[in-house]
Order: structure tokens, then sequence, then C-alpha cells
């Protein structure tokens, strides 16, 4: 029938859409992540940073982490938070204190405590802290809730740029077995220092204009991925129930118009309300992603019930074909849940890769 064939045309074009949307941000955000990690990487969309000279007059300062738990992590306010542990090791003069001057970029220190400060005769020297921060993070929502993130913790010294101190990364860092967010699960973690600049000479005197100051950073990286497609399913269960009974307006008589369009009316509010329900977990934004396509093909598959509720009471009274009728709306109700189904298996799977 043409009507089926142009309605599993529509949901075609509008499945392969959205699935290609969602595959190539996967892709994207897994390429900018390597990226972020990688020593001489720059991430797309970001301004490479000035070269460090090779040589030069600057201490050199081993560090390390583990991240101990994360105790705070939300989309909606783009923040999370952790405790972590920082450790310093360098040759050279005690006073150098990299610890006492270190900062978080893009993160604020709620607790700082020294646990350990050992200076040796022979010129070795450690620190380690205990730290609390809370970071702010834009997380990338175009594919929750079947989502994967990377948490970064950027570390830098707050006073002496590159010419006067840089970091080596210590492999020996990792993160704890305790370290869990609900709904997630950690995936990798690694660590890497990259050169990090300023177009700021932040107002010093020894700057001429137009120069910047270069820091070294120290970069933890921590990928988060969804568990399972519980959170997927719990988000969009009541959308899937008002599809439900939208489906079931198939099996009404064309000509009951009352009890045929109530059904799908009702639908049609359950799955507006689980719109709301849906952009609950999410932050302000204009980006349409995997929640809206769910969201759209459920609500235009509702409307799409009400048309052919209306096109199948014009074969049954106006034309007095009852035939026809119960044809379309049999081979409807096949078309539309198969194509929902599809809708619903392929734009998560296009999420998760």
């Amino acid at each position: 029938m043409a009507v089926a064939g142009a309605v599993a045309l529509v949901y075609a074009l509008g499945i392969t859409l959205c699935a290609s949307m969602l595959a190539r941000n996967r892709l994207v955000a897994s390429g900018n992540h390597a990226l972020r990690m990688s020593e001489t990487g720059i991430e797309r969309g970001n301004t490479p940073p000035s070269p460090l000279p090779v040589e030069g007059d600057f201490a050199t300062v081993r560090v390390g982490s583990y991240v101990d738990g994360i105790d705070g992590f939300s989309l909606r306010e783009s923040t999370w938070s952790a405790n972590f542990h920082v450790w310093f090791n360098w040759t050279g003069p005690r006073d150098l204190d990299p610890g006492g001057k270190m900062v978080l970029v893009d993160g604020n220190v709620t607790r700082k405590e020294l646990l350990e400060d050992h200076h040796g005769a022979d010129g070795t020297n450690y620190q380690r802290y205990r730290l609390s921060g809370k970071f702010l993070k834009f997380f990338d929502t175009m594919r929750v809730p079947v989502e994967s993130h990377m948490l970064n913790i950027h570390i830098e010294d707050g006073s002496r740029d590159g010419t006067r101190l840089r970091y080596v990364a210590d492999p020996t860092s990792s993160v704890s077995s305790r370290a869990r967010i609900p709904g997630f699960r950690i995936t990798g973690a690694s660590t890497t220092v990259k050169p990090h600049t300023y177009r700021v000479k932040y107002g010093d005197p020894r700057l001429t204009a137009g120069e910047s100051k270069t820091f070294s950073q120290y970069i933890v990286g921590v990928d988060i991925a969804r568990v399972n497609l519980g959170v997927y399913a719990k988000v969009f269960l009541s959308l899937f129930a008002a599809l439900a009974l939208a489906l079931s307006s198939f099996f009404v008589k064309a000509s009951d118009v009352a009890p045929r369009l109530a059904l799908p009316t009702a639908a049609f509010f359950g799955a507006v309300a689980n719109s709301y329900v849906a952009s609950s977990i999410l932050p302000p934004s204009g980006a349409f992603g995997l929640v809206d396509c769910v969201a759209a093909f459920g609500q235009g598959t509702i409307f799409l019930t009400v048309v052919l509720a209306m096109l199948s009471n014009h074969f049954m009274v106006k034309m007095s074909d009852r035939e026809t009728s119960y044809v379309l709306d049999r081979t409807m109700f096949v078309v539309v849940a198969l194509c929902c189904l599809a809708a619903n298996v392929v734009l998560p799977w296009s999420a998760l890769g």
C-alpha cells in the first residue's frame, strides 16, 4: 500500500538522519578525548599553545595523582567533584614548594591538606597533598542518556610559568576502585603534561605588549560511560506506554470517532509530560540530541495515528469501504509499530557505538 510505503520512507529518513548525527558526535567526542590526553594533540576549536623552549633555567617536578573518590556529579549543573591525592617529587631547593602554589584550572579547591613533606639530605624532595575540589565541566549532552564523558583535573603552578617550572607525569598515577558514579562505570584513566597558554600578560611589567604566558599543565583524565540501557528505558518508560496506548487505537473501529481519537489524544499529553521529565536531567541548551530525537519520534508517531484514524474514517464512513478501512488499520499498526521499534533500537545503538 502506498500509504505504508510513504510512512516507512519518512521514518527511514528520520532514523538515518538522527543516527548519523549521533554516531558523528560519538566519533568526534572520542577523538577530542584522545587529543586532550595527548602531549601534542590540540582539540578541535582550541587555540594551539605557544611552544616552550627546549632548554632553559627551569625546575623539573614529577607530578602524580590518585583519585580516591568522586562524590558529586551533575549533568544539569555542569559540575562534578572529587577527592584526590597529588604528590610532587623534585631535586633542588626545598623552598620550591610546588604544592603550595598549585591551582586547579576550571575548579575550586574546597579542602587542601598537606599529608607528607620530606626533604632529604641529598637534595631530593617530596610532598603529598589530599585535596577536595569542585570542577566546572560543560558536558556534551547530545547522546544522553547513553553517553560517555571524560572527567579532567587540570593542575598548574599558580605563579611560575613554563620558563621557570615544568611538570613531568608520574606513570604510577591511578584511580581507586572506590571511585564510583551512580549509573556510570569508569572505563579508563590516564595522565599527561602539556603546555597551556593564556593570551594575556596579567599586567606583568616584565612582558612587552602582545606577549603571553605559557604554563606547564598536569592533566588527569577519567573516562566514564553509562552502565547499560537502564537509564534510557527509565527516562522514556512513560513515552513507551503512551506509544502503546496510541497504537492500540488501530484496533478501534474507524466509525467510533470519539474513542478512536481519545486514545492518541491522551497518549499525546503523556508524551509531552515525558519530554519535561527527560529534559529535567539536561542543562539548558539549544543542542538537539538523542532525548529530542526520541521525543520527536514519539510525538510524531502519536500525531500520525490521529491522521491515519481520520483517513480510515474517511474510507469507512464517507466511502462505505469497510474492507479498505480494516486493511489500512491492520497494516499501519504493523508498519508504525515496527518503525517505532527500529527507531528505539537504532538511535541508542548509534549513540553507544
